[in-house]
């Protein structure tokens, strides 16, 4: 059973997710409805018809360092790897930093990234709950 933070998370990813068996699309629908703002903006981090993420949606203007935790996390889930979409070195370096676990985990949203990892890595979760 997954666990919502809402119940506009949970109709979010009801829409866009709760069908496909893509552990690594249904994670990354999953942890960007978790925040109001990164769901008011699927369209600029997720192109739903190509499947593909936009990495430098993560410098956009309305970002704030909650929807950044979430979108790093859910990119992450998505690409298995840290996304950076920044062309001078240095700034790419300090993106890439953005990415590690305590700088991720460390905000209210904890509880329903561990759910994101649970749906992305779910073989490894199963006779668990």
């Amino acid at each position: 059973m997954i666990t919502f933070r809402n119940s506009a998370h949970r109709e979010f990813f009801k829409h866009y997710a709760e069908e496909d068996r893509d552990v690594y699309r249904r994670a990354l629908i999953y942890t960007l409805g978790i925040c109001e703002d990164t769901r008011d903006r699927l369209s600029e981090l997720y192109n739903v018809d190509k499947q593909s993420i936009t990495p430098e949606s993560i410098n956009a203007g309305w970002q704030t360092s909650g929807s950044m935790r979430v979108t790093r996390l859910a990119f992450n889930l998505f690409t298995d790897n840290t996304v950076t979409a920044i062309l001078d070195d240095r700034k790419d370096y300090d993106e890439c930093r953005q990415y590690s676990v305590s700088d991720i985990f460390c905000c209210e949203h904890a509880p329903y990234f561990v759910q994101a990892i649970r749906i992305r890595y779910s073989e490894f979760f199963r006779g668990m709950d």
